[in-house]
């Protein structure tokens, strides 16, 4: 031997298979490093991948109902992963049942937020039967501030003023109830909300239609996206809201005028120019051609944007 006593050579037989044993662990060293490291990097990806995918699929549920009598309405409601409810309007009386088991099953019969744009009955209805009931708690709820007398004398027999009449003795000392006005600004379950049009007065005094007219306009945004809710105003405040608002007018989605059937002129779509519209009527109305929904359809095809309404409600999207 040549290493001398004692000495382990690197060479021989012996000396041949300690190499080779080292060679395999050091090769088995890097590939349980190389395994963990693409384990590391697998847990890493997943993670990263379910944040995506929770940031993709957004963290407000909007949701649009159809209403149960076969008519227009305005209904919608806003949940989060939290499990907060926002209700928008919410229909005629008849569709009390159907909000109150949205409510009840999946919201343990709590509200956070009620939102009435106006006072009609296809927009409070559902609203009054289910506050009478004192079936669910509510925590807040934002209305516009209706010149009571305004609205009394020009009321028309289709208003149905004695519905209004019915919400203002319910909710007369409610103290969780707020009337909003146009610039105002709030946080609403974490969207920032903007009113972009309300009751005035003294511009309601000059209208034939104040309570079609006097409706909230309003804007939910995240970081990312927003909706535009344009409730029943009339095309005579489409001036009004263009000069006010121009550019900011922008919006993802847009809840359509008056049901999609009149409201807003072609001028105040073209500064939304959302990706989505909806449209809160059914099929007949859609269909017939003595109203002006198709109009509004076509114009809205025409600027790409995807079509809802109640043939195929309830219709669902994610603000991201």
């Amino acid at each position: 031997m040549t290493g001398g006593p004692g000495k382990l050579s690197g060479t021989g037989a012996y000396g041949n298979e300690m190499k080779t044993v080292s060679k395999q662990k050091r090769q088995a060293g890097r590939a349980g490093k190389y395994a963990a490291g693409i384990a590391i990097l697998a847990a890493v990806l997943a993670v990263a991948g379910l944040l995506f995918l929770r940031h993709k699929d957004g963290k407000y549920s909007v949701t649009q109902y159809a209403s149960v009598t076969g008519r227009q309405a305005m209904i919608y409601t806003i949940t989060d992963r939290e499990g907060h409810l926002v209700v928008i309007d919410g229909g005629w009386r008849e569709d009390a049942g159907q909000l109150l088991s949205i409510i009840n099953e999946q919201h343990d019969g709590h509200v956070d937020a009620w939102i009435l744009t106006h006072p009609h009955p296809d927009h409070i209805g559902a609203f009054n039967e289910i506050y009478a009931s004192g079936q669910v708690e509510i925590d807040k709820i934002y209305t516009v501030p209706v010149d009571y007398e305004i609205y009394k004398r020009k009321a028309q027999e289709w208003d149905e003023f004695s519905v209004y009449e019915e919400f203002v003795r319910l909710t007369e000392g409610e103290a969780d109830m707020s009337f909003l006005r146009e610039g105002e600004i709030l946080d609403l379950i974490g969207l920032k909300m903007e009113v972009f049009h309300s009751f005035d007065s003294q511009q309601m005094a000059e209208v034939k239609d104040p309570c079609n007219d006097g409706g909230m306009i309003f804007r939910l945004s995240t970081e990312r996206e927003s909706m535009l809710f344009l409730a029943d105003v009339g095309v005579g405040q489409s001036d009004y809201i263009l000069n006010q608002y121009g550019e900011r007018l922008k919006s993802d989605y847009v809840q359509m005028g008056h049901h999609g059937n009149g409201g807003m002129d072609e001028r105040v779509y073209q500064k939304i120019s959302p990706r989505e519209a909806f449209f809160d009527i059914p099929e007949g109305m859609m269909q017939d051609e003595r109203l002006n929904a198709g109009e509004k359809r076509a114009l809205m095809d025409s600027l790409g944007a995807k079509i809802h309404y109640y043939a195929t409600a309830p219709n669902v999207i994610k603000l991201k």
